[in-house]
């Protein structure tokens, strides 16, 4: 076989041995105190990297900047592609965590991996209309939906400190979906420690009282775990009185009085709870009540306080309800490190050598460092073992969504740990 015969022969190999390292995404982080020079470094290099016309971004900004600003910076690089993410009060990446609020991070997706609808809907007076409305939307347009990635800005006003309750939304999205199976991955988004900005990109521009839903691409397939490292601390309980997120008597007494003997904490001593001086949750364990511990069968809520004069529990949620079943649960610091490394270990193993193409992780603020007072960075496992395998990107959060046995749930003080992988497939993805 002459020279050009064995060079034709070869052809379909070298192609297809091309196409199959072809970048389907890129990955790309800054941090400048100005918001279009971080945001335009951060596109730039990815761009750079992805090596072809994006389709769509995944972008999160440090809540320090100019959420215009921002998206301005990216737009200068990236042009009028949408971007759909939100106000972060840090970025985790496989380079490490950072809470300046300066920070910018961004996922380009090629054409290969176009988005199958993305649907935003303003104005969450009404969540679960609002979330019915998106439900019924993503339906229509993509029946076939396998993950969903829902956003939603936290903060609904700042004085009174109100917060949007995610889970009438949830509900109202698993109302629209109707029989859609699709995962539920997402957040309520939040700009900072002292809850005071929460924004959105809805696609288009960035907003506020705004819930975005974006149906992840065709090719790409959802790998969820949930981390927590709450224990329970007590039996179950019944909530017998409660008005919003003040949850006033757990079995037809002062609550605060139940959880000060429960403990075995003087109720003085108790009185002055907060997550700084005595981290707590209240959990709804999902599926039969004595199965073993695991953390995917909790939804916890933050108890972020107490009052003496009523004997209330602040949760950081008002969505529990009389007749709720909850237990005490005790927040264990170190075991937030060793859920993180255990649940992602797991996942791993499972995928085997399964070509992962991104990793996405969204952890609720009050797990960092700088809140907790933790020596470790508790999503170090996550970092280190996920990194070494596809790019990373996480961000800090208010509310965090994921599925929890039989559907998805709003959830407190939690990871959401989703690696992508694609189809075999190497035809570029369709939109629905």
């Amino acid at each position: 076989m002459d020279s050009l015969s064995a060079t034709l022969a070869f052809l379909p190999q070298l192609i297809d041995l091309m196409m199959s390292n072809a970048r389907n995404l890129a990955f790309a982080e800054a941090s400048h105190n100005d918001a279009f020079t971080a945001a335009q470094q951060a596109a730039q290099e990815a761009s750079d990297q992805l090596g072809t016309e994006a389709s769509w971004a995944l972008a999160f900004g440090g809540g320090r900047h100019d959420p215009v600003a921002l998206l301005a910076g990216l737009r200068t690089v990236l042009g009028d592609i949408p971007v759909v993410g939100g106000s972060t009060a840090g970025l985790i990446t496989a380079n490490g965590t950072s809470l300046s609020g300066f920070e910018c991070g961004l996922i380009l997706f090629g054409p290969s991996l176009m988005p199958g609808a993305i649907v935003a809907e303003t104005g969450l007076c009404d969540m679960r209309a609002t979330g019915k409305r998106l439900g019924t939307a993503l339906r229509d347009a993509c029946p076939e939906a396998t993950t969903i990635l829902l956003l939603y800005d936290s903060l609904h006003t700042v004085s009174p400190r109100e917060l949007h309750v995610a889970s009438p939304l949830v509900d109202g999205l698993h109302d629209g979906l109707g029989d859609l199976e699709a995962a539920v991955i997402g957040a309520g988004t939040l700009g900072d420690l002292n809850m005071e900005i929460s924004v959105v990109f809805d696609g288009q521009a960035p907003c506020q009282h705004t819930a975005v839903a974006l149906v992840l691409p065709a090719r790409l397939r959802s790998h969820i775990r949930i981390t927590h490292g709450c224990y329970p601390a007590s039996d179950f309980m019944t909530i017998t009185r409660i008005e919003g997120a003040r949850v006033l008597e757990l079995d037809g007494r002062p609550a605060l009085e139940v959880a000060a003997e429960r403990l075995k904490i003087p109720l003085a001593e108790i009185a002055q709870l907060s997550p700084a001086t005595l981290p707590l949750a209240l959990g709804e364990k999902q599926g039969a009540p004595y199965a073993p511990f695991s953390d995917d069968a909790y939804n916890n809520r933050l108890v972020v306080g107490a009052d003496a004069a009523s004997g209330a529990l602040i949760l950081f949620e008002a969505d529990f309800r009389v007749g709720t079943r909850v237990q005490l649960m005790d927040i264990d610091t170190d075991r937030m490190i060793d859920s993180a490394r255990e649940q992602t270990e797991r996942l791993l193993a499972e995928l085997g050598d399964a070509r992962l193409e991104f990793g996405l992780y969204i952890d609720c603020i009050g797990r960092a460092m700088a809140f907790n007072g933790l020596d470790e960075d508790e999503s170090a496992p996550v970092r280190t073992l996920v990194g070494a395998r596809c790019p990373l990107l996480g961000f800090f959060s208010g509310v965090e969504i994921a599925p929890i046995r039989d559907r998805c749930r709003p959830l407190d003080w939690t990871g959401v740990l989703a690696v992508f992988t694609t189809t075999p497939d190497d035809s570029p993805g369709e939109a629905c």
